[in-house]
Parts: structure tokens; C-alpha cells; sequence
């Protein structure tokens, strides 16, 4: 294996010196201000909201600017993953190669389902691109929804850790491979670990260590493990998060944190992801339900046509089709517009099932849900010319079935196969 080599020849050039321009109010130079801007906007401010999980972070940045980053991408209903990386150094070049590899990260996720695969592209890349005196460690995880299957790559980073509610042990994600950035043909493992009903996994970079001692003495990490041990069995993500912060911002605020400190908490809820939306949608944890999620008004009309074709297949007629399409959207829309007031970081949950008989379709926000008892009737004279219960009217016309959950965030509508 060889190491890699600098790409960079200096040029023997005299160096124009230019004043630094400095902040009149924080004493900081605009380019450093502006760099920790950039890297506090590439920090996830809100995670996704999952079923079934429950989830939290923290981002605890040194005094300078430093090069670690995480985030959580939902890559489908199933598949989610969790990122997070470190560049040494502390300087404004630490952060714009964080900010590079961040966007290849990301390219890789998405064209590919192999956390090993997705390091050696990222590796590949940044030994092209990025001087040699730079290198990364990264942790790539990719958690099937379905089964809790979390298969991952673990590039040098410190082993993130698997709190087990059963008997309380831990499980260590240890990294088996190289680091990022140091060998043209480095490896990079890829292993798969299942997450059981109210497991913690919790992730973080380096900067954890120095919370609790000398970051590079063992017992600085056995200092930690006691903690997770001793608070993840009876704290939720958000406590566990809060513990962290509250023994980690004086640090920061003393100037005695050398690194940024990032950490991610994530819990197994209790029920099957799958089997608990169907049951609150109305459905039996065993009916064939074909489950969608959505947040934007441009994904519903990709959501509507998976339940249009289905009806297609079995032979509904093209007016009973367009009744339901018609429908589909003003339900749709009253859920992202009313339920969720538009706040597009909660979702709304979609699940259907057609057959030759009937049409069933649920759809639940996230809302504080509505009295559908108080809409008024759109056809009394005092209520024409006003916007109100009109798509619900129209609704109630076109499919032969429409009800309510008592929350008033859920609403089931059937439709009947005329031939059926």
C-alpha cells in the first residue's frame, strides 16, 4: 500500500501581507466569522421526524473553527442513515474540507445502499482532491426500518456504542478500517448489528473524550461508558442529550474544549415502525397496507398515483378513479395545510389497500386534529362565498365512506368497486 503523496507544488513566491479585517465587535476576523457560519448552517438544525424512533443531538463547537459534521438522511420509508465524520485541524481549511466532504457523503448515499462502498468512493475522492496533510475518520450507518438492521463502516472513528435495555451492556461499533485520505487502496469493513426494542445507539465525535479527562488516556473512555451506562437506561434521547450539555458548555465556555463535540441519540421505540402506523391509521398490524409518508404538497401527487394505478389494476371504472383522485387531494391538502400548519418537519402518513371489492385509504398529520362536527355546510346561504368546508363536502359526495378518528387528525375514506 502506498501513502499517499502531496499534490501541491509550492511556488517559490513572496507573500503579499494584507491587514487582517477585524469584527469591531467580537474582535474575530470576517473570514473566521463567516467559516463558523458556514459550519454551523451545514449542522441539521431539526433531525426527521421517524416513526418509531425517537431521536436528538448536540453540536458543542470549539472556540475555533473545527472540521466535524453529522447529519441523518432519510433515504426512503425504510432505509435511514446516520453520518458523522471529523477533519483534523482546527483551522478555516479543516472546515471547508468538511464542507467538501459532506457533499461527496451525500452524493454516495444516495447512488449507493453499502456504507463500505460509499467510504471508498469518499476515500478515492479526497486522496484526488484534498492535500495530503488532511484526513477524516467516519462512521457511515445505514438502519433498516423493517427489521432494526443496522449495517455499517466504521473508517477510523471512534466506536460508536449500542446501549442494550435488556441487560444493560454495551456493544462498542468498533472501526475496521483505515482512515480516510492516508491510502490509495485503503479498507474499509462492512458489518450489520439488529437493534432490539428500546436499544439506545449513540454516536459522537472525539471531542466527547474531553468532557470527561485527557482524551488520549484509556480510562478517559471507560469514564464515558460508565456514564452511558448509568444514564441511558432511564433517560430519553432529549435527557441523555441535556446531561451531555450541561457538563460540556462550561467547557466550551472556559475555552477549554480543544474539539468540537458532536453527539447523536438514537431510541428503538417499542413497537414495529410498521405495524404501529398501521394501527394508528385505523388498520390490523397483519392487513396488506401499503404505507406512504409525506411532508410537501409536490410529493402528493406521486402518493395519489400509486393508490389511482392500484385501482386501475382491478378494474375501477375512469369516473370512480377521478372521484378518488379529486379526493386524495383535498384530504391531502387539508392534512399539510390545517393538520400540520404547514410546518413541513412533521409528516403526513398515508395507507391504502385496494382490492376488487373496496377502496380503503387513511391519512393522519401530525396535528392538534379538529371537531369535523363544527365544518359548516357549504350549500347554506350564509356560507356561500366563504372558504370553508368545501373540499370536505365534496368529499363526503364522492366516496361512499368517510370517518373520523376522535382526535380529528385521521380521516378514513371507502369506496366500493361498482362491480364488485
Amino acid at each position: 500500500m502506498q501513502k499517499k503523496q502531496s499534490r501541491t507544488a509550492k511556488k517559490s513566491v513572496k507573500p503579499v501581507r494584507k491587514k487582517a479585517r477585524k469584527s469591531v465587535d467580537t474582535g474575530m476576523t470576517i473570514d473566521f466569522q463567516i467559516a463558523r457560519k458556514i459550519q454551523a448552517a451545514m449542522i441539521p438544525r431539526r433531525l426527521p421526524p421517524i416513526e418509531g424512533l425517537e431521536m436528538a443531538s448536540l453540536y458543542l463547537p470549539c472556540s475555533g473553527v473545527g472540521g466535524d459534521l453529522f447529519d441523518i438522511i432519510q433515504l426512503s420509508e425504510d432505509i435511514l442513515v446516520f453520518l458523522i465524520f471529523g477533519v483534523t485541524g482546527h483551522r478555516v481549511s479543516s472546515m471547508l474540507i468538511s464542507a467538501l466532504a459532506k457533499v461527496r457523503f451525500f452524493s454516495h448515499i444516495r447512488a449507493v445502499r453499502s456504507p463500505r462502498v460509499v467510504i471508498e468512493r469518499v476515500n478515492a475522492e479526497i486522496i484526488r482532491d484534498v492535500s495530503a496533510e488532511f484526513y477524516l475518520t467516519a462512521f457511515v450507518g445505514y438502519l433498516d426500518l423493517h427489521d432494526n438492521k443496522l449495517t455499517y463502516s466504521n473508517a477510523g472513528h471512534i466506536d460508536p456504542v449500542i446501549y442494550r435495555v435488556e441487560d444493560g451492556s454495551l456493544v462498542h461499533l468498533k472501526p475496521q478500517g483505515t482512515l480516510i485520505g492516508i491510502l490509495d487502496d485503503g479498507f474499509y469493513d462492512e458489518q450489520s448489528v439488529y437493534l432490539n426494542p428500546g436499544d439506545r445507539l449513540l454516536l459522537f465525535t472525539e471531542g466527547i473524550l474531553g468532557v470527561f479527562g485527557d482524551r488520549n488516556a484509556p480510562s478517559t473512555r471507560k469514564i464515558l461508558d460508565r456514564m452511558i451506562q448509568k444514564e441511558a437506561g432511564r433517560a430519553t434521547p432529549q435527557q441523555l442529550v441535556d446531561h451531555f450539555r450541561v457538563q460540556g458548555e462550561p467547557l466550551v465556555a472556559a475555552r477549554g474544549q480543544k474539539d468540537d463535540f458532536s453527539l447523536i441519540v438514537v431510541e428503538i421505540l417499542t413497537q414495529s415502525r410498521r405495524n404501529q402506523i398501521k394501527e394508528r391509521l385505523g388498520f390490523s398490524p397483519d392487513s396488506p397496507v401499503y404505507l406512504q409518508t409525506l411532508s410537501y404538497y409536490e410529493e402528493m401527487d406521486h402518493a395519489t398515483a400509486i393508490v389511482l394505478s392500484a385501482m386501475d389494476v382491478f378494474g375501477y371504472p375512469d369516473e370512480v378513479i377521478r372521484k378518488m383522485k379529486v379526493s386524495l387531494t383535498e384530504l391531502l391538502v387539508n392534512a399539510i395545510y390545517h393538520g400540520n400548519n404547514k410546518d413541513y418537519t412533521k409528516k403526513v402518513f398515508m395507507g391504502h389497500i385496494v382490492d376488487g371489492k373496496k377502496t380503503e385509504v387513511a391519512i393522519m398529520d401530525e396535528g392538534k386534529g379538529f371537531d369535523p362536527r363544527i365544518i359548516p355546510d357549504p350549500t347554506l346561504p350564509e356560507n356561500i362565498g366563504k372558504d370553508c368546508g368545501r373540499g370536505l363536502y365534496i368529499v363526503r359526495h364522492y366516496v361512499d365512506k368517510i370517518e373520523f378518528n376522535p382526535r380529528g387528525n385521521r380521516v378514513a375514506i371507502t369506496k366500493y368497486h361498482p362491480y364488485g
